[in-house]
């Protein structure tokens, strides 16, 4: 393996920390591989530690700001349905007056938090302006008894979560950058090692001609997979299938995957390893807990000398389970 992103820093530096172990071990107790700076393979191993722990969290806190999303698309997606009947409202039982040309625009699913606030405060506001001018014909009700006061309530809610979203990205922000902050702590020891290790032992030892590599040579990247799904409503899972990979030197298939519907190959997470000879299927539920939940998974091609490719992205929301009568 080497290093061709962060997906590939753990699997790279464990290849590096059983390297070392066993050209300490050559050496003998008290001449171990020492770097510059007085590093041991017990440093890199506490980086290592401290890196698979930051990435656990990291993907914890990716998690907890893709529930905060999805909490605030479901919330304008209820917005949107009372915008749109209250104005049709407002046009049906005042059509031609000043309520009518008073409405507002009605924003797209896409918009974000500034474009919401301005549209929810300003049919509140005019329905608490009408609900004022038709005195004893009033209040204004939409379908089901909804209320201007049942408006002000999903408002505010669509507002906190707004906040929460933004906020659970920045604290994934924060987290994303500690992960960087380690694995760039450890890149340049494994450079140090491969040109400390060939002074430690005689020209063409086993030792020196194993050495890992940091990164892979140039050339030689694989042709990209076709990737496919389905939804198994038996085991609750996504069935992930994918065209055969082609070249001789293939050495192993990589299922990863982002919290969401945006794949991000920084903040990728590898969820599965299969040989090129097996069965081109995997099943995950990662990410897919609840229906409308949404996960996004790419199947990587990696090569012998660390040369990897990703397939198109898959874009999975766990659909609804019918009600069963």
């Amino acid at each position: 393996m080497a290093i061709v992103g962060p997906s590939s820093f753990v699997s790279t530096t464990e290849n590096f920390l059983t390297h070392w172990g066993a050209a300490d071990a050559a050496l003998g107790v008290g001449n171990e591989v020492v770097l510059q700076g007085g590093v041991t393979r017990a440093s890199l191993q506490s980086l290592l530690d401290a890196l698979v722990a930051k990435r656990l969290d990291l993907a914890g806190k990716l998690n907890l700001e893709e529930t905060a999303r999805g909490d605030v698309e479901t919330k304008k997606t209820d917005a949107l349905l009372r915008i749109n009947q209250f104005n049709e409202a407002v046009r049906a039982d005042f059509g031609g007056t000043k309520w009518e040309r008073a409405l507002p625009n009605v924003p797209s699913i896409s918009d974000g938090a500034g474009i919401y606030t301005a549209a929810l405060d300003d049919v509140q506001t005019l329905w608490l302006q009408l609900n004022a001018a038709i005195g004893a014909a009033g209040p204004l009700k939409l379908l089901g008894g909804y209320t201007q006061a049942n408006f002000a309530a999903d408002s505010t809610a669509l507002k906190a979560a707004f906040t929460t979203w933004r906020s659970a990205g920045i604290i994934a922000g924060l987290a994303l950058q500690e992960r960087n902050d380690i694995q760039d702590q450890i890149q340049p020891i494994l450079v140090n090692y491969r040109k400390k290790l060939p002074t430690q032992f005689p020209k063409n030892h086993a030792l020196v001609d194993s050495l890992p590599i940091v990164t892979p040579p140039p050339g030689s990247t694989p042709d990209a997979v076709t990737a496919t799904f389905t939804w198994d409503p038996v085991l609750l899972k996504v069935k992930i299938t994918w065209s055969a990979p082609l070249g001789a030197n293939i050495s192993q298939i990589e299922i990863r995957y982002c919290a969401g519907p945006v794949y991000d190959t920084n903040v990728e997470n590898v969820i599965g390893n299969i040989t090129p000879t097996a069965p081109r299927e995997f099943f995950s539920d990662i990410g897919l807990a609840a229906p409308g939940d949404v996960t996004s998974f790419k199947v990587y091609v990696i090569t012998d000398t660390g040369n990897e490719k990703g397939s198109n992205t898959l874009v999975v929301t766990r659909p609804v389970e019918p009600v069963t009568p």
